[in-house]
């Protein structure tokens, strides 16, 4: 089930005739919320309030001990399905233009869009690296937890304050990202997927940053 989850999430942005409905948006997030197991408040008004709950549930797991990754990709899967059901589409209703329009501030706007760009990276094409390696990512959320919202907070009050400087702050989160996914004792493609994320949460503002992760060619088997 949650492979055929995970490749909705990767197929999900390329749906792009339809328009995202607000009330139904709204009650797919709700949905999320409840998978997640968290309160409803922390939804697209409260993104980064969101983004500490993932956080944790990364590092506590959901209940019965399931393991907090597939607790949140599940959960972010079961929103873009709910999303497609609703005749509606991902790539619509997390577009930056649609969520400036709908939300009270760009922060809160570009918060959430970030993090769902994020979310599609981990749930999708970032999902094995992760899963492979989960008790060392659990170690690594756990033990930087701090480190890394302050990655995150710190690009998204400094770029909507300074856009133009915007790929250069992208560059310090991917390398904030990176350098937070070492750990004793875990592989060293962690910093890869740690540097990916950041580089996926900052793309729907700065698609145009020519910013790459570097990939470790002896474990992809290149």
């Amino acid at each position: 089930m949650l492979g055929k989850l995970v490749f909705l999430a990767v197929i999900g942005v390329f749906l792009v005739d339809a328009t995202c409905d607000t009330t139904k948006f709204v009650a797919c997030q709700d949905k999320f919320a409840d998978k997640l197991g968290i309160d409803r408040v922390y939804n697209w008004l409260n993104p980064l309030g969101l983004t500490l709950q993932i956080q944790d549930i990364y590092i506590n797991g959901g209940v019965a001990a399931e393991r907090g990754l597939n607790v949140v990709c599940n959960a972010y899967n079961s929103m873009v399905q709910c999303l497609s059901d609703a005749s509606t589409t991902t790539f619509e209703c997390f577009d930056i233009g649609y969520l400036l329009t709908h939300s009270s501030a760009p922060n809160q706007a570009y918060s959430y869009g970030f993090l769902m760009s994020m979310l599609q990276y981990q749930c999708g094409a970032g999902f094995y690296l992760a899963s492979d390696n989960w008790q060392c990512m659990q170690r690594i959320y756990n033990g930087k937890n701090a480190t890394m919202y302050g990655c995150i907070t710190d690009f998204v009050l400094n770029a909507q304050e300074d856009p133009k400087r915007g790929c250069n702050y992208v560059q310090t989160g991917m390398d904030c990202f990176s350098k937070a996914s070492i750990l004793q004792g875990c592989p060293d493609e962690l910093k890869y997927y740690g540097c990916e994320s950041f580089r996926q949460y900052s793309l729907p503002q700065f698609a145009r940053c020519d910013k790459q992760c570097s990939i470790d060619t002896q474990y992809r088997g290149i």
